[in-house]
């Protein structure tokens, strides 16, 4: 009867020799970002009333995607009521429409991009 238990006692040896070991190769987790990696950001060029660029400056995208430009940011900072994408060499514009709710574009953006903006001004 004592042979049973010799078995037993170097089945649990061996089974506890192979937990101890310690991975040699982590795998690391595809879906989670390094701090080092920058958020992507898109480069504005803010015009006034068709006139400028009065200022130049990057903007970083937000959203589940992180492809949506921070529009309600933009009015604030540089007090704004509305602003349009801009096309300087016709001087012609459309409103980028967004979410009341959270401030940001309901079109997408990709990283990298230049975009001209014209704001109305709120206070003139």
């Amino acid at each position: 009867m004592e042979k049973p238990i010799e078995e037993d006692a170097a089945i649990e040896s061996s089974s506890d020799s192979s937990d101890d070991s310690p991975n040699p190769i982590p795998i690391p987790n595809p879906s989670s970002r390094s701090a080092d990696a920058k958020p992507p950001e898109v480069e504005v060029h803010l015009y006034r009333r068709g006139k400028g660029p009065v200022e130049v400056f990057k903007c970083p995208l937000g959203g589940w995607g992180q492809d949506q430009l921070e529009v309600q940011d933009i009015l604030d900072k540089h007090g704004l009521k509305s602003i349009y994408a801009f096309n300087p060499a016709s001087g012609r514009a459309a409103p980028i429409r967004f979410n009341g709710r959270n401030g940001r574009s309901l079109i997408t953006y990709r990283d990298g991009a230049v975009i001209y903006v014209d704001g109305e001004p709120k206070w003139e």
